[in-house]
């Protein structure tokens, strides 16, 4: 072998007994955090047969509590560094088993409440969950003495509590509704309540959902959004559209300018829902402005009263858009698959849809000059376009013109050279 291979294979096995050193550490520090953590409960019950003693031990592994080091006696109390088991569990020395449902928001809030406490492991954490919890309507009847009502573990499990942020925990927001779905989506439980059971199903058929599970949007609003988390309370008819209009707020703005606002409100209605729903709420189309079939304008106004004269005038001026629209793209896209270069014609139909954009936002006012004042804009933007691509239509028959003339010049000038060709050759 030479020196300088020799050399380089030693410096390899120093380089990679230095790294094993190093790594052994830590690799043996992570099982016995873990075991620390819990001390003699996780040692004793991670030994065990019987899985409802054995599960909860082994799932504590990955909770968010074992990896500052809060073990088992935070919650169940007793000696962790006991080794026998009736001396680890005996209740004079504070062991509490199992807590009662009554008392696991005040268990939960002897930690998360504690400002000085919480932000020694997570300075961003509120620590307000109890206090909002209390005015909840879960929290308002588990101190009134129902079990039936959810507390801190129902939402966030027991042994296996993950970060919100993660997204395999019951309350990451593509999971929210699932869990929700455990008591509100039982007629069962609901039933004494007088709650009904068919918001979950509506929810999954509406627009946030799609949103939330299909495009992945997690800013989509999903239970917790409108109904709150910790001080859930369901929104009443006054509130609905003042949770709309945390997300919608130009639309809720326009609204307020409505005509429609001061009846609504003297009649008790909804803003929002009262044309979206709540749960099951769809895309919105035009379809739902003006007096025709599907318009929700139709279900208050007659077509001779002047809120239908209106309606049907909005949605008149929105569907004249609309089809001029749809057929300038149609017109430039033909023409871009022939090969025309239509730079210009796209920035007019991108400002026809903005134009659109603006005007089915103005719809929320209820004024036909407010709406025409975009819908022209549209319909202008959307003939120029028009315009641009019958100049391309015109320019490719001028091509093709050309082109055929080219051809049958080249045709006649092989035709003389094929004769005079002959014409050599005799």
């Amino acid at each position: 072998m030479r020196l300088a291979d020799w050399i380089e294979r030693e410096r390899y096995l120093v380089a990679t007994a230095l790294m094993i050193g190093l790594a052994l550490p830590a690799l043996a520090q992570t099982p016995e955090r873990k075991v620390t953590a819990g001390g003699s409960c996780l040692a004793c019950h991670l030994q065990l047969d019987e899985a409802r003693l054995h599960d909860p031990a082994a799932a504590f592994a990955e909770d968010v509590h074992n990896r500052p080091g809060l073990g088992c006696v935070t919650c169940h109390g007793g000696n962790p560094k006991a080794e026998d088991p009736e001396e680890a569990m005996d209740p004079k020395k504070g062991f509490r088993g199992a807590p009662k449902i009554f008392d696991i928001p005040k268990l939960c809030g002897g930690c998360h409440a504690n400002d000085a406490f919480i932000k020694k492991f997570s300075p961003s954490l509120d620590t307000d969950q109890l206090a909002q919890y209390r005015t909840s309507v879960h929290g308002q009847r588990i101190a009134s003495g129902d079990t039936r009502a959810a507390t801190c573990i129902s939402c966030h499990g027991v042994h296996n509590i993950l970060k919100v942020s993660d997204p395999r925990a019951p309350v990451f927001p593509t999971h929210v509704v699932d869990t929700c779905a455990r008591c509100h989506a039982d007629a069962a439980l609901m039933k004494p309540y007088g709650i009904p059971t068919d918001q979950v199903t509506k929810y999954r058929r509406s627009v946030h959902y799609e949103a939330l599970t299909k495009r992945n949007d997690l800013s989509a609003p999903t239970c917790n959004d409108c109904h709150g988390s910790h001080g859930a309370a369901p929104p009443g008819v006054s509130s609905i559209s003042n949770v709309c209009g945390t997300c919608h707020l130009q639309n809720m703005e326009f609204f307020q300018q409505s005509p429609h606002a001061e009846p609504f409100a003297e009649m008790g209605s909804g803003a929002c829902e009262a044309c979206h729903g709540n749960h099951e709420i769809k895309a919105p189309s035009d379809r739902l402005v003006g007096m025709g079939k599907g318009a929700v304008c139709a279900g208050c106004h007659d077509i001779d009263d002047p809120g239908g004269t209106t309606a049907a005038a909005i949605g008149a001026s929105l569907e004249l858009a609309v089809e001029m629209d749809d057929r300038a793209k149609a017109e430039v896209a033909d023409a871009e698959r022939k090969g025309m270069l239509m730079e210009d014609a796209d920035v007019e139909l991108e400002a026809a849809n903005e134009e659109l954009v603006k005007a089915r936002i103005q719809v929320h006012k209820a004024s036909l000059q407010a709406v025409v004042a975009h819908t022209s804009k549209a319909v202008s933007a959307a003939k120029k376009a028009l315009e641009a691509a019958a100049a391309a239509r015109r320019e490719i028959r001028t091509r093709r013109a050309g082109l055929s003339v080219a051809l049958a010049l080249i045709l006649i000038a092989i035709v003389a050279l094929v004769l005079k060709i002959r014409q050599i050759e005799r």
